[in-house]
């Protein structure tokens, strides 16, 4: 193995009786939702005592979709009740509030992919489909899936465009953080789209954001247009974390490449839902045969350093070849705040862990201390 180059402690965690078999989403009423050992949707509740077996528990919401099935991927929109997720090529998908179910198979899968879904209202999704058209410019095409009716308009498959409808610049509206692809160079340029009008618009942001994100998969960014701040891997493998003003016009960015050990790099990471913490693995750490290695960490994003980023805090000064982090999540405890839960199976031992933030804080507070420190001894 390598030698370590990490100074902190072990963080401290608390092993829980339950069984993950989803990431878990912000929900309603401080729930969160997930997938059970059925395969339905279900929110995970927390009991009153953490230490007791019963502390985390699933209870389903629906008996949908009630399917073995291993997606490793799902969504939920807390604000109109919309949960989906897809099984291969169907998109499985329930409201909580209308109670109706579906599962379908939009528009001809095999030729492509939904790229984004949009909920409309209680009753309609929009469905930005990636259209792969063999021997011809690949396109995206939008159709309305109306759930109460079963209704899927096909009626624009002819109105195809270039344009990948992504974020809402604010609920159930028209207009959208938007981006388009150039296949031939493998990159994105993104702008704000009004779709009532067939109207392209950019500013700072969006400029920042093709500048930095030409070749960054969505799926690794963090974007809260509420917020106005999006967290995302930087094309340089390091956190790079974007904030703006309500005009656009104020954009601070900052990157963490001061605070990773030398030539390592940022891998597999989650962020909080209030966008202050990350989890992540930290690579290019060297085994005996020349194998790459990582380590996992926690580390704060917050205004209050000057950078934006607190120290990274190793969980453990062991390395991840034969670990496996399984679905990872952040998620709120009533007594703890903000933790982290996660299954961990390393081959000889599985079991749900939660790390609490309020012991990764004290172990950033400890280190900043002993700089603070060195810092007048030298002086």
């Amino acid at each position: 193995m390598a030698i370590t180059d990490n100074s902190t402690q072990d963080i401290p965690y608390i092993t829980i009786s339950a069984e993950l078999f989803e990431k878990c989403l912000p929900w309603r009423d401080g729930k969160y939702i997930t997938i059970d050992r059925k395969g339905c949707y279900a929110t995970l509740e927390w009991g009153k005592n953490v230490l007791k077996n019963d502390a985390l528990a699933t209870k389903p919401i629906c008996n949908f979709p009630n399917q073995d099935f291993s997606t490793g991927y799902f969504t939920a929109s807390p604000e109109t009740g919309w949960i989906w997720t897809w099984n291969y090529m169907k998109l499985l998908c329930y409201n909580a509030d209308t109670k109706l179910y579906s599962d379908f198979i939009p528009v001809m899968s095999w030729k492509g992919a939904v790229d984004y879904i949009t909920p409309i209202s209680s009753d309609e999704l929009l469905l930005s489909f990636f259209w792969l058209d063999l021997g011809k410019t690949d396109c995206i095409v939008n159709f309305y899936y109306n759930q109460r009716t079963q209704f899927l308009d096909t009626s624009h498959e002819k109105e195809r465009s270039s344009i990948h409808l992504w974020k809402q610049v604010k609920p159930f509206g028209n207009e959208f953080l938007a981006f388009e692809y150039d296949g031939e160079m493998f990159n994105s340029k993104f702008f704000f789209y009004n779709r009532d009008k067939n109207v392209k618009s950019e500013n700072k942001l969006t400029k920042i954001m093709t500048e930095f994100f030409f070749k960054t998969a969505l799926s690794d960014i963090y974007i809260s247009i509420n917020k106005r701040i999006i967290i995302s891997k930087s094309s340089s493998s390091y956190p790079l974390v974007i904030t703006w003003d309500e005009t656009y016009k104020d954009i601070s960015f900052s990157m963490a490449k001061h605070i990773f050990p030398r030539a390592k790099y940022l891998g597999y990471y989650e962020v909080s839902s209030d966008y202050h913490w990350m989890f992540l693995s930290v690579s290019g750490y060297k085994g005996l045969n020349g194998d790459i290695l990582s380590k996992v960490a926690f580390l704060e994003i917050s205004d209050k350093y000057p950078d934006m980023f607190s120290p990274i805090i190793f969980l453990a000064d062991d390395y991840t070849e034969y670990q496996q982090w399984n679905h990872c999540s952040f998620i709120e405890h009533p007594e703890y705040g903000t933790c982290f839960i996660c299954s961990y199976d390393n081959g000889n031992e599985k079991e749900t862990r939660l790390y609490r933030m309020s012991d990764v804080q004290k172990e950033i507070e400890r280190i900043l201390l002993e700089k603070a420190k060195s810092a007048i001894t030298k002086v």
